[in-house]
């Protein structure tokens, strides 16, 4: 007799992978959340796109995870985020009691996601100075 899987479980090394990627991530696409069993809070479910990687890897042969897209769910009571496609966004309040890991794909949920506010280019500009005129 098999050892049922309601008795195992896998860690999510959450931290590390935030840690890896930076914590920034482009919106690819979002879609409202309800859970169909009505324990978690309503939500958005957000598929983001890895920007940056900075992770070691044991195998050579193994490439970095820039480009790659996964799913994400955000329990924040909204079933929209306030970002759009193409948004870069961070993850906030992992929650590892409602995230877990089967059939080989992570269910990953957290309780907030913030858009990251890059600075306006042009107040970091110089200001050019003016020549001055010929036969002045």
């Amino acid at each position: 007799m098999a050892i049922k899987s309601k008795y195992q479980k896998t860690q999510i090394l959450m931290e590390q992978f935030l840690k890896d990627t930076g914590n920034e991530y482009r919106v690819v696409s979002q879609r409202p959340y309800t859970d169909r069993k009505g324990r978690l809070d309503d939500g958005v479910l957000l598929t983001l796109q890895i920007t940056k990687d900075t992770g070691e890897y044991q195998n050579e042969n193994e490439d970095d995870m820039i480009f790659q897209n996964f799913d994400v769910t955000v329990l924040c009571g909204k079933h929209h985020a306030g970002i759009k496609k193409g948004d870069m966004v961070s993850l906030h309040g992992f929650r590892d009691d409602v995230s877990y890991y089967i059939d080989f794909n992570y269910i990953l949920r957290f309780d907030n996601v913030r858009k990251i506010e890059k600075p306006n280019e042009r107040q970091h500009e110089k200001p050019v100075n003016k020549l001055p005129q010929l036969g002045a």
